[in-house]
């Protein structure tokens, strides 16, 4: 092999060095002039548009977040520093609690981490004294003694990566035992108390419970166990190296890096932003932004029945670009701060290191002889002394950054802590005197109920009841009216203590102030638990809780008295079903009363638990009931109801009530109630109430038996259902959507991440080549300065040292630019990916009811919610890094193949891609499916964060049913699954990443000594001369720098592959929601026989099949016509398909046969299940329209052309409506721009009559209106029915209420939900 012609410093080289120092000098110097200049030109625009930003109508959600002025009008300084300490505080708190609690497999697993520490600083220690020994014997050209070293070397390669995996595993298991640990504390205390409940809908110091426990809690135990791991790593090196240096070397050496090491971090820490608030801000709108999916997950019928897409498209973007807007600021403070960092610690700490290695060889007692084996020991010390001082700068500059990683990490913690402590709070366990002076206004083992004084105050401080005086013996039975929100659902939270008891006292059952087994509650709106049939019936028990286990005999006599028994033949026994989809309301509501009969307490509160039964159905259970011996204390708005009870409480909403008894079985007083000298709105709602219940009450009684005032006539029945339409429907499809393979879903994704190359992404992507090609370049020159470093040691030439040092330290500065600003990139290209990603997801889920198919209608379980959230997130991240991971790697190989092909020739190019063909194919072998794997966890992340989400939906509910305890059973259960399979994906990758980290980071070392063997054995020249010997020893040093780069970038390429498996998973479960998604916009479900036409006044169906998603046949070729003025009443026992025809009319179902003729536009559904949407009063009426188009329609309706008085024309017009609907006190209450969660804020009957605001303001030609009055009054519900036919409005209504039949001209029946129905025309 020639000689190194192109490292040999002759004159004309001389000056090409030269003249390459100059010109990376100048580089650098525009490089860092143009940072400086480009931050602080970034950093005046973004203080501009935030003084604008905060001087806007967000300002107040900022300073929520932490922004800005705080609301004595302090420096934002101030509050952040009080912040941050905060969040140290929670930190330490957190860390204690975790030691305390961390029990024997914890404490092993850190004794683990600590021995996996010194172990690997035994074994790194080791492999720097032989590879300094491989130095000396490659120079000395020493085969056997090469060959030996290279031997123990492998076998130390093997070792370090098989503790260096260990450690990781370590560190993962302990990541996961802190998870476990604070998720159970949260748990622990978040179910006890129903602080579940309290928390979102009483205390609302905390938003998001369910973001905190389920993504906060994981990145916190993931972090800390990783900083745990780094510290006890860098622990355990800066003592061991710190030892050998001094024992070898001057301790001056320690004090120059210690110094070198503080002054810097302190230069660091001064100039590091508040990334504990930025994290906390970030996790905060990660959670807000998430919420909204899960709302509406939750909501996806209601909203998809309104036709409510662009509002929530409208909410969720705006929540997803203040998010976008966070992150884009988060990526700027790192951009920066990263180039200090980088600077003072990474590259021109390396500069100092190198001064310090060289400087014991220049004038200390390491100084060369002049010989060649003393010049061979020297290498062997330099090789040793290098690893020495790297170590202990690597050590102590992770030890100096640890500040940084504790305020991020304190960002979790206050986040965290907040949670555990307004928990802790709420369920009693800090405030003992509070909690039992709380208890004391309850006096327990009673039996009778008795309220002396009570006062029901709402979380807002609104009076509905004050002094209320009242007794219910056993026996008794209660019966609460009133109008919507008067108090009566709130009367029994203070019963149950979920609201405060704020004066007073309540004599009950039990023990306790909260429900219990001696009073049951059957809720306003039905709750079933995910799980078995039998489960439902014994909530809130377990199957261990049972006192005797409920056979099957007893679950068909249950089921039996509430006409379900079929659901025994429809679901398997053992089969887990979400309840809540499979069921209609009136079945979720009877399954409630089969519950209720199974726990046969002592008193039982019906909170209108039977507004979506029939009458019959109803009478059957208050009988029932009676005959069972308990008590009643209902809430209804059905005179029927009076007969079953002898104790009715009137309540007025604005304090004032009145009781009336029934004695001796004679009827309740007709008179009128005096509440108050003054009669206010609401007391006149009262009034009317009473007024209404009490004559229609003596009306039923007196009628008895008597024929109904009106009679009907069959005018069409349905077809002889056969077994042949049984098995057609059988075959009805799903959405039809083919899986695509991989490669053509990444092709798709490629697609919409990257559409042209010339655009903006294609524009980033070439970024960072560039910067990837001057990283190369500088570590080339880096790698080059190093075998010069060595000739100079060995000329002794110590002028041109300190020339090489300034070089040095220029190209620290433009690395210090170049890394920060290529991690910056990445992150950007990351967060453009996820944007784009996000909006092309949205533009099928958000269009054409594509979310509520996706849930309803794909025959497959598809967390919609999670996928785009935080799959999407966690896809683009990894996506970004995978490209610079696949960009860096081929410039390395191309750069460095190119280098080794001068120093080497063709053998060392050929070993090396042989090398990695072979252990590419190697590793593909071996590797475990991690893509399967991956994909399985995030589902599994998903399961367990709708638990809670689900659990705060429902909180009210699961509160009244005291379910906190099997709510926490199913959230645990989920949770172990979760962790357990989490664990098995950890061993997989601790055993696969041993041999993974051997095969592409450890062997290659290896390799490379060969080649620097076989380098030393051709290298010519006479080896006593110095300038020889400087000349093999720089070639040596370059040569191992070029083939490390080169092999690590091999390394890189042979972890794309595992890499890509991960990111397999991501992209399958994206990608199938994806093509689910677009079959939902091509209808793919509707058969060739299903026509959908448009007529202007007629709704027509013709011959149609109603058929559920389940492939049920509910009605067989209906065929009914509604024509403007002659309104349909759909009736017919629960399930039996009255909502699925208005499904299948708005298109949420497909038309499978038939003809559905339906006007274009002019249709308004009103759902079962009332909504709120998120915005204020005025919204809720507008829904789904803008305030903006909103405003349009009204000029229109008035034809008034005065576009300024769009908006006073609106709210008059809007106030009209809500007094219509007897609604106005909340307008006065709340204001036409407050935005509270209305759904805690307003009553079901409320919701409803919001929800026919809606239906007045936008006046359809019809109003199709499903059981959405069953919880107002009778006469406020008879009043929006003749405000509807006033206004010309045909309805088409489903009920179970007679009171409705004379605004009807129609009655579809559906008998059985078994295909049968009939046509009847009412006779008036």
């Amino acid at each position: 092999m020639p000689s190194l012609q192109l490292l040999q410093l002759t004159e004309r080289g001389r000056g090409l060095l030269a003249s390459r120092k100059r010109t990376l000098a100048v580089v650098s110097g525009a490089l860092l002039a143009g940072g400086a200049l480009a931050y602080a030109r970034s950093s005046q625009s973004r203080r501009r548009r935030r003084s604008e930003a905060n001087r806007g109508s967000n300002a107040s959600a900022l300073a929520g977040n932490g922004d800005g002025l705080g609301q004595n009008g302090s420096d934002g300084r101030l509050v952040g520093t009080n912040q941050k300490k905060s969040g140290l505080k929670a930190l330490h708190f957190l860390t204690a609690i975790l030691l305390k609690k961390i029990g024997p497999n914890g404490a092993r697993y850190l004794i683990g981490l600590m021995l996996t520490a010194v172990l690997r600083t035994a074994v790194g220690h080791r492999l720097a004294k032989v590879q300094g020994y491989l130095f000396k014997a490659a120079f000395l050209r020493r085969v056997p003694t090469f060959t030996r070293l290279i031997i123990e070397n492998l076998i130390l390669c093997f070792l370090q990566s098989a503790v260096y995996q260990t450690s990781k595993y370590l560190t993962g298991s302990l990541s996961l035992r802190f998870k476990k640990i604070l998720t159970d504390l949260i748990h622990a205390d978040y179910f006890e108390n129903m602080v579940y409940y309290k928390i979102s809908h009483v205390d609302h110091r905390i938003s998001n419970p369910e973001q905190r426990i389920a993504s906060d809690i994981p990145k916190f135990s993931s972090e800390l166990s990783e900083l745990v791991q780094d510290d006890l790593a860098a622990v355990a090196e800066g003592l061991i190296y710190t030892w050998r240096l001094c024992s070898y070397a001057s301790p001056k050496y320690v004090f120059w890096i210690m110094a070198y090491v503080l002054v810097a971090g302190g230069a660091i820490r001064k100039f590091s932003p508040a990334f504990g608030k930025l994290k906390s801000t970030e996790q905060q709108l990660e959670g807000e932004y998430r919420q909204l999916h899960s709302r509406l997950r939750t909501h996806a019928e209601s909203v998809a029945f309104y036709g409510g897409e662009s509002r929530e498209a409208y909410h969720i973007m705006q929540r997803f670009e203040a998010l976008v807007g966070h992150l884009n600021h988060v990526r700027h403070e790192n951009w920066w701060f990263g180039m200090i960092q980088d600077f003072f610690l990474k590259y021109f700490g390396a500069t100092v290191a190198v001064v310090l290695i060289i400087e014991p060889f220049f004038s200390g007692n390491l100084r060369p002889d002049s010989s060649t084996l003393g010049r061979a020991e020297m290498l062997s010390n330099l090789r040793y002394h290098t690893s020495v001082i790297i170590s202990l700068f690597q050590s102590l500059g992770i030890l100096s950054i640890s500040s940084r990683r504790l305020n991020i990490l304190s960002g979790y913690a206050d986040r965290i802590h907040e949670l555990l402590d307004v928990s802790r709070e709420l369920s009693g366990v800090r405030d003992r005197s509070r909690n039992h002076k709380s208890s004391s206004n309850y006096i327990s083992q009673a039996n009778h109920i008795e309220f002396s004084g009570v006062k029901v105050v709402t979380p807002a401080g609104n009076v509905l009841v004050d002094n209320l005086t009242l007794r219910v013996d056993t026996g008794s039975n209660l019966l609460i009216t009133g109008p919507n929100g008067s108090g009566k659902s709130s009367l029994f939270r203070v019963l149950g203590g979920l609201w405060p008891l704020v004066s007073g006292h309540i004599v009950k059952p039990g023990v306790g102030s909260d429900l219990n087994k001696e009073i049951f509650y059957v809720p306003q709106r039905p709750y079933t638990a995910v799980g078995t049939l039998r489960e439902q019936l014994i909530y809130p028990l377990t199957a261990d809780q049972e006192i005797e286990s409920l056979s099957y005999d007893g679950m068909v006599d249950l089921l039996k008295n509430v006409d379900l028994e079929y659901l025994l033949e429809r679901y398997p026994l053992d089969k887990e079903v979400n309840w809540g989809d499979e069921l209609s309301l009136g079945e979720q509501q009877r399954l409630g009363m089969a519950r209720l009969f199974y726990h046969k307490p002592k008193f039982a509160i019906l909170d209108e638990c039977t507004s979506a039964v029939t009458t019959d159905m109803e009478e059957r259970f208050c009988k029932k009931v009676r005959a069972m011996g308990t008590s009643c204390i209902t809430i209804s708005h059905r005179p029927a109801l009076v007969a079953f009870h002898d104790i009715v409480l009137s309540l007025d909403g604005e304090g004032g009530w009145d009781v009336q008894h029934r004695r001796d079985g004679t009827s309740f007083s007709t008179e009128e109630t005096d509440f108050s000298l003054s009669e206010t709105d609401r007391k006149s709602d009262a009034l009317a109430v009473q007024r209404a219940f009490m004559r229609r009450a003596k009306s039923s009684a007196s009628l008895g038996t008597k024929e109904q005032f009106y009679s009907t006539e069959v005018i069409a029945t349905s077809p002889k259902v056969g077994r042949d339409i049984a098995v057609r429907t059988s075959r009805i499809p799903h959405l039809r959507c083919y899986p695509r393979p991989l490669p053509l879903r990444v092709s798709a994704m490629l697609k919409i991440l990257v559409p042209k190359l010339l655009g903006k992404q294609g524009g980033q992507l070439l970024a960072v080549g560039i910067l990837v090609f001057s990283r190369t370049w500088i570590s080339d020159r880096i790698a080059s300065l190093n075998g010069t470093t060595v000739k100079f040691v060995l000329e002794q030439d110590k002028a041109a040292f300190i020339r090489l040092i300034g070089v040095s330290v220029l190209q620290s500065a433009a690395n210090s630019f170049v890394a920060p600003s290529l991690r910056t990139l990445t992150a950007k290209l990351a967060l453009g990916w996820r944007i784009r990603m996000t909006n092309h997801l949205l533009r099928y889920y958000l269009k054409r009811n594509a979310f509520y198919k996706v849930f309803n209608m794909s025959g497959k379980s598809i967390d919609a919610d999670q996928r785009i959230t935080l799959d999407v997130d966690k896809l683009t991240t990894d996506l970004a890094g995978l490209v610079t991971g696949m960009v860096k790697p081929l410039v390395d190989i191309l750069w460095f193949t190119w280098r080794m092909k001068i120093l080497s020739g063709r053998r060392g190019v050929a070993i090396l891609y042989a090398y990695m063909l072979l252990g590419l194919g190697f590793l593909r072998a071996v590797s475990p499916d991690f893509g399967r794997l991956s994909s399985q966890e995030q589902e599994l992340e998903g399961t367990f964060r709708f638990m809670h989400s689900r659990l705060r939906t429902h909180a009210e509910s699961i509160a009244f049913f005291g379910g906190g305890s099997r709510e926490k059973a199913m959230v645990d259960a989920k949770f172990t699954k979760l962790l357990n399979h989490s664990k098995i994906l950890l061993r997989k990758q601790w055993l696969y990443g041993i041999v993974d980290d051997f095969v592409t980071k450890q062997l290659p070392h290896n390799v490379t000594w060969g080649l620097s063997l076989l380098y030393a054995l051709e290298h010519k020249g006479d080896r006593a001369l110095t300038s020889t010997q400087g000349e093999l020893a720089h070639a040596l040093r370059f040569l191992a720098s070029v083939v490390s780069q080169s092999f690590i970038a091999f390394g890189d390429i042979l972890e794309l592959h595992k890499k890509f498996l991960e990111l397999s998973g991501g992209i399958n479960r994206i990608f199938e929601l994806e093509e689910v998604l677009r079959a939902a916009q091509r209808n793919a479900v509707v058969s060739s026989n299903g026509i959908s036409a448009v007529s202007e006044e007629i709704i027509s169906f013709h011959e149609v099949d109603i058929v559920t998603p389940s492939q049920k046949l509910l009605a067989s070729k209906l065929s009914c016509n509604v024509v403007p003025g002659k309104g349909l009443l759909l009736t017919g026992p629960n399930g039996s398909g009255k909502s699925s025809v208005f499904r299948v009319l708005r298109d949420l179902w497909p038309t499978f046969s038939g003809r559905v003729t339906k006007p274009s536009e002019g249709m308004f559904h009103v759902p079962q299940r009332p909504y709120t949407s998120l915005g204020t009063l005025r919204d809720q009426i507008i829904y789904p329209l803008s305030r903006e188009e909103a405003e349009i329609k009204v000029l229109s309706l008035q034809k008034a052309g005065n576009k300024s008085s769009a908006s006073t024309l609106l709210d008059d017009h809007l106030k009209t409506i809500l007094e219509n609907v007897r609604l106005v006190y909340l307008l006065e209450r709340e204001g036409w721009d407050s935005t509270p969660n209305w759904e805690d804020v307003l009553s079901l009957g409320e919701q409803q009559r919001l929800g026919m605001a809606r239906l007045f303001f936008h006046h359809p030609k019809f109003g199709i209106l499903d059981e959405c009055t069953n919880a107002t009054s009778v006469d406020v519900e008879e009043h929006l029915y003749r405000l509807a036919t006033d206004m010309g409005i045909t309805v088409i209504t489903s009920s179970q209420r007679p009171a409705l039949i004379p605004f009807h001209s129609l009655e579809l029946k559906l008998i059985d939900g078994e295909g049968n129905w009939e046509l009847r025309a009412i006779r008036h």
